[in-house]
């Protein structure tokens, strides 16, 4: 994928053209009632698991040009006048932008058609020009952000950037000690931004011009919206729909295959794939919590010694800064490392109760003695067939439990079953891994000394000493009289100590995540293996099904897609 790409859309778009080939591959082998089933399930999950985006701002500010730009959609309206009398939404399957009419038009059905789209949106979009915040735009970005509380989920875009005369990179400067002067006592720094003009890498895209995106930067605008997306964990709805796609071709399995035994193996690896998607999500929940609920009493602290800057005297070392880390490591670091093996206890108990569902019975009073773990010259299709299925089932199960998995079918017991006995190794390897990444989570990982961080930490040290305190402050600017220049130095001062405790909170945000990895190449594996067995299975008895075959790619697809969902 394009590093430029807007990935969040590219991705949906995938899953999007996943839906259609199924569909089309449905429809086209004679199941059209199961096709409709499929598109009436879509529609159901559809509304509440869209990921909705929702642009505002001032009319004239390009919302519909920055969508067209994105998109690529050349049918959006622009306008220099008012363009966008209603919220109109631009759609990748369960993905929506929503352009909104301007705010302020003087017209009040504008208005309270955007106040409803910024109710149901997951992320806002605010959008001003390169004049910036007026005193009505400025009120309302200030309402939404900090009176209605949605500043988590704002992203705020400077467009029209062409307009103005000068360097990019003085203008961008200049822009943010206005905004920060505007925003008081908050800091640009707290929201994800950018500053661009979407006409210009419209333009540039429609004439090939090269310099031209280059000058839009646009795709900055796009990198960081990409990173917002991420961040907020969001991305993770999207597995809904993938995991319908994927349930909806085990239920056509049972379908397509001829042998009772043979369905009875394919529930049994959709039952295990389904614990395996849902401890998968669960775990994203539940971990992201964990890191912003932790890390939230440093951006606390932050805000209240900035407030005491040129007012009295600041007592925060270096030492009291890593101590602070400390303090929220260890409580983070234990909760996560109980997390990783709760989780995986989960997983092993979810396997096992699949091993004695129906399915696993059925299919084990169907083999009826007859499995062998000799592979022989002239055996059977069947049996090689039953063979293959046995001895991966058998490999994935203590794959992930670290546990023996043996047979008991009819002519050695009364009742057909799967055996699971304890081995001499000290649980599977994947559950090592998981249980190692919550060691080091909880001993070895100390985020406090990462280079990033600590030049950070000194730094907030250095502006935390004698400098900012009322004396020493005073003393720096003791050559003016201009009280106005004093406030204005006193609001950077308090805007780049809080900054520091801000960027400390990103980058330990970011460290846990990379930290956690992991645990989600751990359920990618075990993923890769179901799929590899379907694969294998599916070969070798409907080597000539090509409807098989076709799902079986869809499939993997889908599992493609998850992996890039979830890391």
């Amino acid at each position: 994928m394009d590093s430029n790409a807007f990935k969040t859309g590219a991705l949906e778009n995938r899953i999007e053209k996943n839906i259609r080939q199924l569909l089309e591959l449905y429809i086209d082998n004679g199941y059209v009632d199961e096709a409709e089933k499929l598109k009436e399930s879509l529609s159901e999950i559809a509304e509440q698991n869209q990921i909705r985006i929702v642009v505002i701002g001032q009319y004239t500010a390009g919302k519909s040009t920055i969508i067209s730009a994105l998109t690529s959609d050349d049918s959006i309206i622009i306008d220099s006048n008012i363009a966008t009398d209603r919220a109109s939404d631009y759609s990748w399957g369960n993905f929506t932008l929503t352009d909104t009419p301007g705010l302020y038009t003087e017209n009040p059905e504008h208005d309270s058609r955007t106040i409803e789209a910024i109710k149901k949106s997951d992320l806002l979009v605010y959008c001003i020009t390169s004049d910036l915040f007026n005193q009505y735009t400025k009120a309302d970005f200030e309402r939404w952000a900090f009176e209605v509380g949605y500043a988590g989920k704002m992203f705020l875009v400077v467009n029209k950037m062409s307009k103005e005369a000068g360097e990019y990179i003085e203008l961008v400067e200049n822009y943010k000690v206005t905004l920060n002067a505007s925003l008081l006592p908050h800091s640009i720094n707290e929201f994800y931004h950018s500053f661009v003009d979407a006409k210009d890498y419209r333009d540039g895209i429609k004439e090939g011009d090269k310099e031209l995106i280059e000058l839009s930067h646009f795709e900055d605008f796009i990198f960081q919206l990409n990173s917002f997306i991420k961040s907020k964990g969001i991305l993770g709805r999207l597995d809904t729909p993938v995991k319908l796609l994927k349930s909806s071709i085990d239920e056509m399995d049972q379908k397509v295959l001829d042998d009772d035994k043979d369905r009875a193996f394919s529930s049994m690896l959709s039952r295990i794939e389904k614990r395996i998607d849902q401890q998968r999500s669960q775990f994203q929940i539940d971990s992201r919590s964990i890191i912003k609920r932790g890390l939230k009493p440093i951006k606390e602290k932050g805000y209240e010694l900035s407030r005491d800057i040129a007012v009295k005297d600041v007592d925060f070392s270096e030492d009291d800064f890593n101590e602070l880390i400390q303090e929220t490591h260890k409580e983070i670091s234990q909760e996560l490392s109980l997390l990783c093996d709760t989780n995986m206890q989960k997983l092993n108990e979810a396997v096992e109760d699949v091993l004695y569902s129906q399915p696993a019975s059925f299919f084990l009073n169907a083999i009826d003695g007859t499995y062998t773990e000799k592979k022989g010259l002239f055996e059977k299709q069947e049996t090689r067939v039953t063979r293959i299925q046995v001895d991966s089932i058998k490999a994935l199960v203590e794959g992930i439990t670290g546990k023996t998995l043996s047979l008991a079918t009819k002519s050695g017991t009364q009742t057909a079953g799967f055996l699971l006995k304890a081995s001499e190794a000290s649980g599977s390897p994947l559950h090592q891994t998981v249980l190692k990444i919550g060691r080091t989570l909880g001993y070895k990982f100390k985020p406090w000394q990462a280079v990033n961080i600590a030049k950070n930490v000194g730094n907030a040290a250095k502006c935390a000493g004698p400098v900012v305190s009322v004396l020493a402050f005073l003393y720096s600017v003791k050559e003016t009289i201009d009280d106005n220049k004093i406030a204005k130095e006193n609001e950077k001062k308090q805007l780049e100590f809080r900054q520091y405790f801000i960027d400390v909170v990103d980058e330990l945000e970011k460290a846990y995540s990379d930290e956690l990895k992991g645990v989600y190449e751990v359920y990618d594996d075990i993923s890769s293996q179901v799929q590899e067995i379907r694969d294998k299975v599916q070969s070798t008895i409907s080597s000539n099904n090509n409807m098989a075959k076709e799902m079986a790619s869809i499939r993997e697809n889908l599992v493609e897609i998850q992996k890039e969902i979830f890391i």
